[in-house]
This record gives structure tokens, sequence and C-alpha cells, in this order.
């Protein structure tokens, strides 16, 4: 027999797990979130390197953006689905006020642009696949006369 919580409550589709994602654990920081958006067993790989697999590499992800950046935001410019897929174009945009990559605060207001394709599987985050221009970003932080 299914959860009481669950009878009635609409299933949400996968590009409204996503937008939720981007709001709770992204933007916000919100990690108590994660259990109800991501598969325990989470595949998310991105350019980002030697993060730890599963639920507690996503939370290592965000947690690392969070502490670098003050006043972060991550838009979601395009959002497109496709059965259970989801691609995603988006602005990650923020100011570099914590330790980020071994760059110490530079103070500096910096935009990182990428894409992503996420599988949604019963309403959850199955396996995210990223490109995000980190490259472009450690230039914004590079010290300037």
């Amino acid at each position: 027999m299914s959860d009481a919580k669950e009878v009635g409550k609409p299933k949400r589709s996968p590009k409204d797990v996503i937008r939720r994602f981007s709001e709770e654990v992204v933007n916000k920081g919100n990690f108590d979130a994660l259990p109800h958006l991501v598969h325990e067993n989470v595949r998310f790989d991105t350019s980002a390197t030697g993060m730890k697999p599963g639920v507690a590499g996503v939370m290592e992800i965000f947690s690392a953006l969070h502490k670098g950046f003050s006043n972060s935001a991550c838009t979601i410019e395009e959002l497109i689905a496709e059965g259970e897929l989801v691609a995603e174009r988006f602005t990650f945009t923020g100011i570099h006020s914590g330790e980020f990559h071994g760059v110490r605060p530079t103070g500096k207001q910096v935009s990182m642009s990428g894409m992503a394709m996420f599988r949604v599987v019963d309403g959850k985050i199955a396996e995210r696949w990223g490109l995000e221009d980190q490259l472009g970003l450690l230039r914004q932080l590079e010290e300037r006369g």
C-alpha cells in the first residue's frame, strides 16, 4: 500500500524535479531536500573531478559552490524534456567570497555557463551529465592589476 502522504499527490514532471533541485539545492543550499530529489546512488557526472559517488558527491559539489561564492544563483536559461530526459542550459553567478579550488577569495562577481542532461526516474534524478565552463570561471578569479 502506498504512503498516505502520497495519495492524491500529483506526480511531479521531470522538468519540475529539475526546477526544484535548482531552487532548493543549487540556489538555497538545502541539502535536506536531496533525498526527495535524487536517487541514493545517483550518477552525477560533471566537469568537476575527484568527487565522491552518489548523494555525498552531489552535496560535495554544491557545498563547495556555497562556501566559495556568496549571493550565488543558478538561473535556468532553457529547460527541454522528452520522456525521462531533461536538457538544461544554465548560468551560475556569485561573488567569490570564500576559497574555491585553492583560489583565495577575490571579491569578484563571476558568471559561469553550462549545460546538463538529466535522467529522472520515479520523480528523482537518477543521472546527470554536465559540462560547465570551469576554466572560464577560474580565469575570472585570476589576480589582475
